[in-house]
């Protein structure tokens, strides 16, 4: 498959856009900001009502299901804070498992049954730390 400038310039845009959005989504995530979501059917009534366009047709968001929407916070505080100060604290590289185990014992709450797996798959993105090796992170 042969790409032409214009599908690179574009996907570089949706990139670019794909950025933007994520960073918009942790700083609502970090602040704790509530935000409305419009329901399914007041969504399809604004469709039906705007009227028959050229072009592209607006599309009905269904409302999401239980257990989106806004993240429940450990009662301790944000992970990726609380990830960061052990891994200064410890001053070299440290495993999800060892990062894990001086999270628990410095008294952090996980809000997931899971604290493992939770923490396996958000630490690759957590702000401040950074994959040094295999299955090795530090602080930035």
């Amino acid at each position: 498959m042969k790409l032409s400038s214009i599908t690179l310039h574009k996907a570089a845009e949706i990139q670019g856009n794909i950025e933007k959005l994520q960073a918009d989504l942790d700083a609502l995530l970090e602040t704790g900001t509530e935000f409305v979501t419009v329901s399914a059917p007041v969504a399809a009534k604004a469709a039906l009502n705007t009227g028959r366009r050229r072009g592209r047709r607006a599309t009905v968001v269904a409302p999401m299901g239980r257990g989106r929407g806004r993240r429940s916070t450990s009662p301790t505080g944000p992970l990726a804070p609380a990830v960061v100060k052990v891994l200064k604290s410890k001053g070299s590289p440290m495993s999800v498992s060892e990062i894990l185990d001086s999270l628990l014992s410095s008294g952090y709450k996980f809000t997931s049954p899971e604290p493992k797996k939770n923490l396996f798959a958000r630490i690759y993105r957590l702000k401040g730390v950074k994959q040094v090796g295999p299955g090795r992170f530090a602080a930035k």
